[in-house]
């Protein structure tokens, strides 16, 4: 008989990999807060395109979150259901489309 997998440490390791992420992105949110009060306080175009530039990349982070969950649930569930192991989501791909 198979032994069953300890969900609760699975979960563990995940939410710690969640955690870890978020203060990078929180990290990257202080960061882009210090450069925008170093643009002149009256170059409102420089100002616009920083705001752009940090919600493109919150996208990006968004996107990149979504398919490691997925990811994540793969793995866990493909062992439960007979399905892949999900391995095949280990190669690094962080979903960048490379056009921006």
């Amino acid at each position: 008989m198979a032994e069953t997998p300890d969900i609760s440490k699975l979960q563990d390791q995940v939410f710690e990999l969640v955690r870890r992420s978020q203060e990078a992105i929180l990290d990257a949110g202080r960061s882009f807060a210090d450069n925008l009060a170093s643009v002149a306080p009256g170059d409102r175009e420089a100002i616009d395109k920083l705001l752009d530039d940090a919600f493109e990349f919150t996208e990006r982070v968004l996107k990149t979150q979504r398919e490691l969950a997925k990811s994540v649930v793969q793995a866990v569930t493909g062992p439960l259901t007979g399905g892949a192991s999900g391995a095949e989501g280990e190669s690094g791909d962080s979903g960048d489309d490379g056009g921006e």
